[in-house]
C-alpha cells in the first residue's frame, strides 16, 4: 500500500512536526493501520483501511472502530490548536451507511469550541467514494498540561 504523506494546511511547521512524531508513536494508530492525512488550523483528517479483522457479519466495518477512529480525529483537531491533552467526556455516535471489507476511509475532525477547560468538536466519516458513513459529535475536558512543544 502507498503511504501518502501527511498534508500541512496551515499550522505552524514545529507544531506540525510534533504532532506527526506523537501521531506515529501511540500503538492504536499502529494497530488499526490509522494514518493521519492532513492538520490545519482546528481540523484532523485520518484515512485507514477497513481490514477483515476490523469486520462483522458479512465483512461490515465493527461500529466501535468508527467510534475509536472518530474520537481520535476529533482529538487530534483539537491537538492542532497547540494545545494536546485533552480526554473525552462524552461522544455521540450517528450511523448512516455501513463500510466494507477492503474500503479505504477518511474521517475529519474539526474544533466547534475550544475554550479553557472545555473544547466541544464535530467528525464526518466517508468512504472512498465520499459517500457518509457516520457524524460524530465529542465533548473534551483539556488537562492542565495542554500546551505542547512547537505550538505558537
Amino acid at each position: 500500500m502507498k503511504v501518502t504523506p501527511t498534508e500541512n494546511r496551515g499550522i505552524d511547521e514545529s507544531l506540525f512536526q510534533t504532532l506527526c512524531n506523537l501521531f506515529e508513536d501511540i500503538p492504536i494508530h499502529k494497530t488499526l493501520g490509522m494514518r493521519l492525512a492532513y492538520l490545519g488550523p482546528g481540523v484532523a483528517a485520518m484515512r485507514m483501511r477497513v481490514e477483515p479483522e476490523y469486520t462483522t457479519i458479512k465483512g461490515r466495518l465493527h461500529g466501535g472502530i468508527i467510534a475509536s477512529l472518530l474520537d481520535d480525529v476529533m482529538g487530534w483537531s483539537f491537538n492542532t490548536l497547540g494545545r494536546f491533552g485533552n480526554v473525552t467526556v462524552d461522544m455521540n455516535l450517528n450511523f448512516f451507511s455501513p463500510v466494507f471489507e477492503g474500503t479505504e476511509i477518511i474521517a475529519e475532525g474539526t474544533v466547534v469550541f475550544a475554550g479553557k477547560s472545555i473544547a466541544v468538536t464535530e467528525g464526518s466519516l466517508w468512504d472512498n467514494t465520499g459517500k457518509l458513513i457516520a457524524k460524530s459529535r465529542g465533548t473534551f475536558y483539556v488537562t492542565k498540561n495542554a500546551d505542547i512543544v512547537g505550538a505558537n
